[in-house]
């Protein structure tokens, strides 16, 4: 009986497992058809339910972040839009979305000018989600083999002339294809970018409750993570002023 007990346990597991993605599903019906009826924190409640079990999408965090907007929840709806957005950086109706969030947000911060190159480079890296890098450098890097294949087998000059220089364009293009996988991976892992939930958060000069107040941010200010000390995170935003604070944020 207690060898069949690992047994049993594994194949609940599985049946289990098996009917999660029809429950998901189910569920994600739901919270539309809640949304569609205007019961907003249904909606919010079901979808919220759905992360908790561990399943994540860009159309989720979409919905999750409109329906925060319509409860006027703006630092839960930029959250979600900006995670929407880690998943699916080319969606122009997230962006759309997010703009309009970020509207409503009390802080009015200048943006400092970034290097250009830097900014093209993560731009030519959006315009695709990260699967579909990963596809193309594979492609490519298949193509790249095909070629130096028929470049050892082939006999006439004239054919591994054109495939010599058709095999060194494929690997310039892989390069930058796997450049671009590079840089989407790490937009969509990095971890060091928050955003303030509370209704106002207090920077201050240092790690310290008792030390200056440096300036106040407000919910959905965008911030950036430096150094962490305990509960204390120094942070940046977008003019490049920086300070500590003590709670108040959640990270993309």
């Amino acid at each position: 009986m207690k060898k069949l007990l690992p047994i049993l346990a594994f194949l609940l597991f599985a049946i289990a497992a098996s009917a999660t993605p029809d429950e998901q599903k189910t569920r994600f019906q739901q919270a539309n058809k809640a949304y569609e009826n205007g019961d907003y924190e249904q909606a919010a409640e079901l979808y919220d339910a759905i992360v908790a079990d561990g399943y994540d999408s860009w159309e989720l965090r979409y919905n999750l972040g409109n329906t925060h907007y319509r409860l006027d929840n703006i630092g839960p709806s930029i959250l979600n839009y900006e995670r929407a957005l880690r998943m699916a950086p080319g969606k122009k109706v997230v962006k759309d979305n997010l703009a309009l969030a970020r509207s409503h947000t009390t802080d009015n911060i200048e943006q400092l000018p970034g290097l250009f190159l830097k900014e093209w480079a993560t731009a030519v890296a959006n315009a695709m989600p990260l699967r579909g890098w990963l596809t193309l450098t594979l492609t490519l890097a298949l193509l790249c083999f095909a070629s130096v294949s028929i470049f050892l087998i082939a006999k006439e000059y004239r054919i591994r002339k054109t495939i010599f220089i058709v095999g060194i364009a494929l690997l310039a293009i892989t390069l930058l294809s796997t450049l671009n996988a590079a840089i989407s991976v790490h937009n969509a892992t990095k971890d060091n970018e928050a955003i303030i939930m509370s209704p106002l958060v207090v920077v201050k000069g240092s790690p310290d409750a008792k030390s200056v107040d440096k300036f106040v941010l407000h919910e959905g200010t965008k911030v950036t993570i430096g150094d962490i000390q305990d509960n204390w995170w120094q942070i940046e935003i977008a003019d490049g002023k920086n300070g500590w604070i003590d709670g108040g944020a959640e990270r993309i």
